[in-house]
């Protein structure tokens, strides 16, 4: 069947359903159009781009306020890459206004997708970020009291745009940097929907799919957190953390568990293993996928949360790395550019400065140097010794003392690092120092936790939360007899005067060292 057959017999089957609208007293309503609008994006989809296999997904309804994605997804089998998204609304005989949608319309063309509005009549092409949307109605509104609309002149302009929507899928292969950035917008749309439930109470929910992600949102909440002081445990903290874990959960399978020879479909696969299998106690990641399962096991597939997670399983499935990318990362390069493009002041914070890889060559060089002028025929890899970066960021230092290592020690190598995206690249750099060097003695852990909480000198957490099963973690490793603590300590009092509570052990030891309160300056 010929394009114009198609949009003639699409045009027959939407005046039809329209006038039973009209009928019924629905003419409002999104639903009644969506089957003849599918029925044309699938007759498109093969007629205007036969060579490719292209797959129209049409995607549940309800998924909360202002968090839904588009009815349609439309993507290539093959490669996964993603031709763009279709959202469907109520038709009328009046001009399409996108004055509503300015917001959505942002939302995915900063993620790199093209997208359509469309009333059924009237559709608005949205493509990229510096062009204006263009409306093009397939006929004329002022005409839609004729008996036949398939008899009315169809604009020209329509098949120039579907044409362009159903080519060139995104994203395209990028560079490092371009999948980082891509990773930190993805992270920050979620974040932002996140917030958008984060203090509603399930009383307050507009209807049972609402209150059903509220609910959700509550349970993360209650097992992610050792205790919920309202006062150090805010929406954007919650949403930052839970936003995060999501998405880095999703790189690292893609970083660590892919090769550089998978097919988009082979890697889409893993990811997707990654995050529905059970674990094991000790796996790299534990809190990350601790969370993971429990989205997956108290959710429906349409929540907005599994919704999202699935689109960037797609998106990383289409992104192809070379084995050079792999295995030669600039973690700190990673980890300031996803600050930068996600959240700028976090890294002021938090005392996010990296340590040149330079330094920390040197700085455990001359330790290691240190300790055998001092304490003839021992070194730092010693059997039994527990060595403890207390702020290791990306993992600089760890590697460089298994790199150091030319004597293949049996000592207990750890970090603790209190954000989530280094924490991640820690693992991830583990990984490919596993793959480099082989299998060593040594053990090494990463936990994910403020090393100067006071649950870290022993006060009891609670073991039911992630937060508090890291902290039992890591009191246990600090409760060893340490032989070395290696590292660049972050270099910011932000995050310690804004939760003061959790630092009591920490503030009362550093009286020790600083001057009368009157003497006191700000740095």
């Amino acid at each position: 069947m010929s394009y114009n057959s198609h949009i003639k017999k699409y045009l027959r089957a939407l005046q039809n359903e329209y006038n039973s609208a009209i009928i019924g007293g629905q003419h409002t309503a999104e639903l009644s159009f969506r089957m003849p609008l599918d029925q044309l994006f699938r007759n498109l989809a093969l007629d205007l781009n036969p060579e490719e296999q292209i797959s129209v997904v049409l995607e549940p309804r309800n998924q909360g306020k202002n968090v839904g994605r588009p009815d349609w997804r439309i993507h290539n089998e093959q490669t996964l890459g993603i031709y763009g998204y279709i959202e469907g609304k109520g038709l009328s005989t009046s001009r399409f206004d996108i004055s509503p949608y300015q917001t959505q319309i942002k939302k995915y063309l900063t993620l790199g997708h093209k997208l359509i509005i469309t009333d059924g009549i009237d559709f608005v092409f949205c493509f990229k970020t510096n062009q204006t949307p263009v409306t093009v109605s397939l006929i004329d509104k002022d005409k839609m009291s004729s008996e036949d609309w398939s008899s009315l002149n169809i604009d020209d302009r329509f098949e120039i745009l579907m044409r362009e929507f159903f080519n060139n899928p995104s994203p395209q292969q990028c560079s490092e940097e371009k999948l980082v950035e891509l990773v930190a917008i993805r992270t920050r749309v979620l974040a932002n929907d996140i917030i958008e439930y984060s203090d509603i109470l399930p009383e307050e929910a507009l209807d049972e799919s609402e209150r059903q992600i509220i609910n959700l949102l509550s349970g993360i909440k209650s097992i992610v957190y050792n205790h919920n002081d309202p006062a150090l445990r805010t929406a954007t903290v919650f949403a930052d953390f839970v936003a995060q874990v999501v998405m880095f959960s999703l790189l690292y399978a893609h970083r660590v568990l892919c090769v550089a020879d998978d097919t988009p479909v082979q890697k889409e696969e893993k990811i997707k293993k990654f995050i529905e299998d059970d674990f094991v106690e000790g796996e790299a990641l534990t809190p990350f996928r601790s969370l993971i399962t429990y989205i997956r096991t108290h959710s429906e597939t349409d929540t907005f949360i599994n919704l999202w997670v699935d689109e960037c399983i797609k998106f990383l499935s289409f992104v192809q790395m070379t084995e050079q990318q792999l295995l030669n990362p600039d973690y700190h390069r990673l980890f300031e550019l996803f600050l930068s493009k996600y959240d700028p002041k976090a890294r002021f914070d938090y005392g996010a400065f990296y340590t040149p890889k330079s330094l920390a060559s040197y700085v455990v060089k001359l330790t290691n140097h240190v300790v055998s002028k001092n304490f003839p025929k021992t070194t730092i890899y010693d059997a039994g010794n527990t060595i403890i970066d207390p702020c290791c960021g990306t993992g600089s230092f760890l590697e460089e003392v298994i790199a150091q290592d030319q004597s293949d020690g049996d000592y207990d190598l750890c970090g603790f690092e209190i954000l989530p995206a280094p924490y991640m690249l820690a693992n991830y750099r583990m990984e490919v120092v596993k793959r480099q060097l082989g299998k060593r003695k040594h053990s090494t852990n990463i936990i994910l936790t403020n090393t100067l909480s006071d649950y870290v000198f022993g006060e009891t957490p609670n073991k039911e939360t992630i937060e508090g099963h890291e902290l039992i973690r890591a009191n246990a490793v600090a409760s060893r007899p340490l032989k070395l603590l290696i590292g660049n300590p972050p270099c910011s009092d932000t995050i310690r005067e804004k939760q003061r509570n959790d630092f009591r052990i920490i503030d009362g030891l550093m009286e020790d060292f600083r001057p009368p309160i009157n003497k006191r300056k700000a740095r």
